[in-house]
């Protein structure tokens, strides 16, 4: 397995030894949240090791699968990429994980070990729908920003967990400098480590693509905005959707996404966190994803507005299609339909304050004015 030992030493370094004046300083709460981490974390490991072995041993064809015209939606957080991603999954000629796929079973064997329990659980009358009834209903509870449950697509950016490699790890260790050369990707990560991470990421998607009969792979990451160079070189015929979004909305939910994270895994002081850091990596993934798209054939690289993937789901997506020469099949035309009509009565339940976090309107639109040209243009 291709991980990161150098960063997870880091990490350990910085959750034991750096954290005073950080929302993760150490308290009783953090302590025994960072040695759950360390602990469950190589046993996890551990048992994804195992099913990789079992994976070659018994399913050695999942190699030599083709992984063929991958789409990748990009952009910063909270710009509508999960709406988008989850519409796109609707087709069923595309796929994407699923949580329960993502933390339980990114092997090919363990999706058939899995499948099997099922098998058996319906054959005695389904009690496995209360578990996960009650898995969703908690983790539907407790979540903050999109839907979330094992059944529900989500983005695979947690698949760079497993190796110890990603911008992620921000949300369990709000140490930007632990982090900083996630946020430029293709400019500051070594390139032995950007070759382990995508010789890492290929495997797992064979796997995906292969448990689901060859189908296309649609991933979500925003995490993916930064290192769209590195994906471009190792899946040369990729699709690339990028998604532009509004400052003024991107950068105060962003800060809320993060802020939360750091309550619910530490006891920060403040009520939101980590502001620099979020208006660091949202300039740097609104400028440079399309500065090295638009360099691509037009078949593969288009920008989307969310106010018009929100105002027009239907029209977005077909204009996607079009673009990539994919074909709309009737029941996704139907679906699609019904999204729209969806999109009409959709109103955003989310509201912030800017000056709670030490922000104001005039520095954002006065820091992202290149991003309102691109949204006027």
């Amino acid at each position: 397995m291709r991980f990161n030992f150098k960063l997870y030493l880091k990490t350990i370094k910085f959750a034991f030894f750096k954290s005073e004046g950080t929302p993760a300083k150490l308290s009783p709460k953090r302590f025994f949240i960072n040695l759950f981490i360390f602990l469950f974390w190589p046993a996890w490991m551990l048992s994804m090791r195992i099913a990789y072995l079992f994976d070659n041993l018994f399913y050695p064809d999942h190699q030599d699968q083709n992984i063929k015209e991958p789409v990748f939606i990009v952009g910063n957080f909270r710009s509508g990429t999960t709406f988008l991603h989850r519409l796109l999954t609707k087709d069923l000629h595309s796929t994407s994980f699923t949580s329960w796929e993502l933390y339980l079973a990114p092997s090919v064997i363990g999706r058939k070990f899995y499948q099997w329990l099922m098998k058996i659980n319906r054959a005695v009358g389904n009690p496995a729908r209360w578990v996960i009834g009650l898995f969703n209903r908690i983790v539907e509870k407790e979540t903050y920003m999109h839907k979330i449950g094992l059944n529900e697509a989500e983005e695979d950016g947690q698949v760079f967990f497993q190796i110890w490699s990603s911008f992620h790890l921000l949300a369990f260790f709000p140490f930007p400098k632990l982090i900083k050369e996630y946020i430029y990707y293709d400019d500051q990560i070594p390139e032995e480590v950007k070759e382990r991470d995508m010789q890492y990421y290929s495997e797992i998607i064979k796997k995906h693509i292969y448990a689901h009969d060859g189908k296309r792979y649609i991933s979500k990451n925003p995490s993916h905005s930064p290192k769209v160079k590195t994906l471009h070189h190792q899946f040369p015929d990729a699709k690339f959707i990028n998604i532009v979004r509004n400052p003024l909305q991107v950068i105060p939910s962003s800060i809320s996404l993060f802020s939360k994270h750091c309550h619910t895994y530490g006891n920060p002081e403040n009520e939101y966190n980590l502001q620099e850091t979020v208006i660091e990596h949202s300039k740097h993934w609104y400028l440079y994803p399309h500065q090295y798209l638009k360099t691509l054939p037009s078949n593969q690289y288009v920008r989307v507005l969310y106010k018009d993937l929100v105002a027009d789901p239907e029209s977005t997506i077909r204009d996607i299609y079009g673009r990539f020469n994919f074909e709309i099949s009737p029941k996704f035309a139907e679906i699609l339909r019904a999204e729209a009509k969806k999109a009409k009565s959709f109103k955003s339940e989310h509201s912030y304050s800017l000056s709670k976090m030490g922000l104001s309107k005039k520095r954002i639109e006065r820091e992202f004015q290149f991003v309102n040209r691109q949204l006027e243009s």
